[in-house]
Parts: structure tokens; C-alpha cells; sequence
């Protein structure tokens, strides 16, 4: 190859670089910027409002947020302002018990990796799993859905769940908490034929003291294995739920009948287990007080849903926030169920319809930001807007929860701003443009 040929060659390469870094830059690496976003209307998570707030990101954390009227800032000292007048500050969404970047594709097997093969799996972990390269990730985030727990499905105990964030080069990058949670799927005592445009009869369950019977018995098992610090025989399984037992683990049960939500409280006190969350928890509004009484949170996991008995209110599952908030039971937000990896950009417009059904504005955004935080134990760092807590949040022009007029500007997840593009507006401009023949 000739001097010019390389030299053009070698121009070429550090071009592509420089563009190439340009355009994606490290997701992991700290923002040198100073960054002031003033006259907003400032949602804080905590069920605290603040107007003409003025916030500041340093770093990777919130500097400062209080109302315009009470802080001096020289505004020599930012590198950007962002004059947010009329528009609005939430704290990054967090959606629970998700699929998201574990499942890319319903139709194709191959794309899932959520549910492990066999019924008690708690050493299996889903956030080596986790794709961040996932093209879904970047469709929620237009929404302001900035983080989830990522969380198995399979089996009776189908493993450990993690936070993550979305603006990860791969899943250490986006790790926030790992192995937060150990998922457990109950056994159902009763439940319906047929399908959901066509539902069935309800049909018992017989075998469900045998099946409670086993998973109590391997809970047992477990916590006599978590009492030998040094055991003979390592068992990966047990050592995986040893942190259960030692209080500093929760555990998520997916369950839905009141009955069966009361087997979980008398279970959860058996073992002495003190962290649980229910997930799903349908007719969690018939024992309200049992759930109080016991401090246990429920993961509501869907809003917008058909209720689960032909002859109960239409509207219960859009009250179901509201009776559990009035209650003082704790509780907080998922997309379960099918397709949910795809729709979870609608988590906001599903908050939005528990507010119209009576919830609080404020406490449904404590519900997808300051709630979730504290059940996966990031609260210190993540959930609110607050300074010295990492800066991840978003600007929406309108109303967040509400379809009509959530539209969201600017992201920043970990004090960085983050692309709002994806393949599926791309598509949408591609076509716009595409003329009648």
C-alpha cells in the first residue's frame, strides 16, 4: 500500500473514533458538566411538591433542589441551563418485577431468558441475563421509565431478581443492586378455565396443601442449612437464601386470592421471615388489615386489566392502589404478565388511571420512585430528588401521567443525558415522509 493509502487509512480510523465517541459516550464514565435546571415544577417522590424549583447536577448526584425564591446560585458556574418554566421534574420511573432485557421476542424462544428449568432454581440469577443493548430498553425510556427489577418467572422458587438501570454498556454497567430479592411463584388454590376473552368456571386446585406442604419444607430445609456457618456439604441453593432468613433479603411472592395471601402471612411469620412483598395480590383489598399488620408491601402488577371474578366491580383493579394506599399498606407498581417487557412504557398512563380512580398524584409517584427504592434497599441513593442521591430523572412538558399530554424532553440516569431516540420512532419518521401512490 502506498504512504497515501496508509496515511488516508490511519486519518480514516481516528475519524471514526472520534466520531464514534462522540456520539456514544461511556455510559459508566461521570459527566464533567455542571447542569442547572431552573423554573420547573419539581416532583420530589416523597409526596413533596416544589415550584420554581431550581436543580442542579454535579457529577453523577443531585447539587441542589429547593424552590428559586430560597437559593442564590450564580449561574456563571453551570455549563448548561435548561429553563424547564411551565414543565415538569419527576424522579426516573422504576417498574417492578420486570421482563425487560431478559425477553426480546414473545414468538422466539430463543430470546427469552427469564424462567430456568425445574421448580426450586433460587441460585439462578437474571441480571447476568440482562441484554442493555435490548431494543425495547430505549422505547420505555421515552416514557421516563429509567430503571426496573429485572426478575425471574419459572418454577415454585425461580430466583434472585436485580435492579438495573437503562444506560448500561452491558449488565455490570447497569447494575444498581444485584440479587436484591429471591422471586416464589404460590400455589394457587383455585383457578379459572378457559381464556381471557373467553373466561371459564373456576376450577379447585387439590393438590394445593400438598404444594404449600413442599414449599414449606423446603423453606425449612434452607433455614436449618442458614444456621451452620461452615456447613459440610455446600449446597449453591440454600446458600443463595441464606440471606432470607437473615433478614437482609426479601422475598417477592406472586399470589392473587385473598385465602392464599393469608397462607403467605401465616408462612412469612412461620419461618420468620421479615421482608415479603406480594406480587399481583388481586383481592390483596380483602385483607387490607392482615397486610398491614404484617408489613408486607404489594406489587400492584398491572392497573389496566379485567377484574379477576366475573361479578366484581369493573373498575376494581383501577381502585385496587387507591383501597390499599387509604389502608397504610405499602405498596407499588409492575407491568406483569404477558407482553410486559413491550409495554411497559405505559406504566405512567396506568399510574395515571389509579389517580382518576382516586389515588393521590403524589403517592402514585411515590409508588414508582421513593417505594420501589426502599423494597430493593437503594433508597439511599435512588427514588427521590434529593441532594447527594443519584441524578435520575427526567423533564416532561406536561403531565407525565397523563397520555394526552406526557411528553418527555430530557432524561438523565446517573447524571447523564440520555438519547430519547429509538427504532421505533425512527420507523415512524421514515414513513411520515413516505408519499402516497
Amino acid at each position: 500500500m502506498s504512504k497515501i493509502g496508509i496515511i488516508g487509512m490511519a486519518l480514516f480510523i481516528v475519524i471514526g473514533i472520534d466520531s464514534t465517541y462522540g456520539q456514544t459516550p461511556s455510559p459508566r464514565l461521570k459527566s464533567p458538566k455542571k447542569i442547572l435546571i431552573r423554573y420547573a415544577t419539581a416532583h420530589v417522590g416523597n409526596g413533596e411538591v416544589i415550584d420554581n424549583a431550581y436543580l442542579t447536577i454535579e457529577g453523577d448526584e443531585i447539587g441542589i433542589l429547593a424552590n428559586g425564591n430560597n437559593v442564590r446560585i450564580n449561574i456563571l458556574d453551570y455549563d448548561s441551563i435548561i429553563d424547564a418554566e411551565g414543565k415538569h421534574i419527576y424522579p426516573g420511573f422504576i417498574v417492578m418485577d420486570s421482563r425487560l432485557g431478559l425477553n426480546e421476542i414473545d414468538a422466539i424462544a430463543a430470546t427469552h431468558d427469564f424462567n430456568e428449568t425445574g421448580e426450586y432454581t433460587p441460585s439462578v440469577r437474571t441480571l447476568p441475563a440482562f441484554n442493555s443493548e435490548s431494543k425495547v430498553i430505549s422505547t420505555v425510556r421515552t416514557n421516563g421509565v429509567l430503571m426496573a427489577q429485572i426478575a425471574p418467572t419459572g418454577g415454585r422458587v425461580s430466583g434472585s431478581s436485580s435492579c438495573v438501570h437503562f444506560n448500561g454498556w452491558n449488565w455490570q454497567d447497569a447494575t444498581v443492586e444485584a440479587d436484591e430479592g429471591t422471586f416464589v411463584n404460590w400455589p394457587s388454590r383455585y383457578g379459572y378455565r378457559g381464556w381471557w376473552a373467553e373466561p371459564g368456571d373456576a376450577k379447585m386446585n387439590k393438590k394445593y396443601s400438598e404444594d404449600c406442604q413442599e414449599l414449606l419444607a423446603y423453606f425449612q430445609d434452607a433455614k436449618a442449612y442458614s444456621k451452620q456457618s461452615k456447613p459440610v456439604v455446600t449446597n449453591l441453593a440454600f446458600e443463595s437464601m441464606r440471606q432470607i432468613f437473615e433478614g437482609s433479603k426479601r422475598i417477592y411472592v406472586r399470589v392473587d386470592w385473598a385465602k392464599d395471601i393469608l397462607d403467605v402471612v401465616q408462612f412469612a411469620k412461620e419461618m420468620g421471615i421479615k421482608q415479603v412483598a406480594i406480587v399481583g395480590g388481586a383481592e390483596a383489598h380483602l385483607v387490607l388489615t392482615e397486610l398491614k399488620e404484617s408489613n408486607i408491601a404489594v406489587i400492584i402488577d398491572r392497573v389496566h386489566k379485567l377484574p379477576v371474578h366475573p361479578d366484581d366491580p369493573l373498575d376494581q383493579p383501577f381502585t385496587l392502589a387507591k383501597q390499599l394506599s387509604e389502608a397504610g399498606v405499602v405498596f407499588a407498581f409492575a407491568m406483569s404478565g404477558g407482553m410486559e417487557h413491550m409495554i411497559s412504557r405505559n406504566l405512567p398512563f396506568e399510574m395515571g388511571t389509579a389517580v382518576h380512580y382516586g389515588l393521590d398524584y403524589e403517592n402514585a409517584i411515590k409508588a414508582a420512585t421513593q417505594t420501589p427504592a426502599k423494597l430493593m434497599g437503594i433508597d439511599a441513593k435512588y427514588g427521590t430528588l434529593e441532594s447527594g442521591k443519584k441524578a435520575t430523572l427526567f423533564i416532561s412538558t406536561g403531565d407525565a401521567l397523563d397520555l394526552s399530554t406526557n411528553q418527555v424532553e430530557a432524561i438523565f440516569i446517573e447524571g447523564r443525558s440520555t438519547s430519547l431516540k429509538n427504532h421505533q420512532q425512527a420507523l415512524f419518521e421514515k414513513y411520515a415522509k413516505k408519499q402516497a401512490h
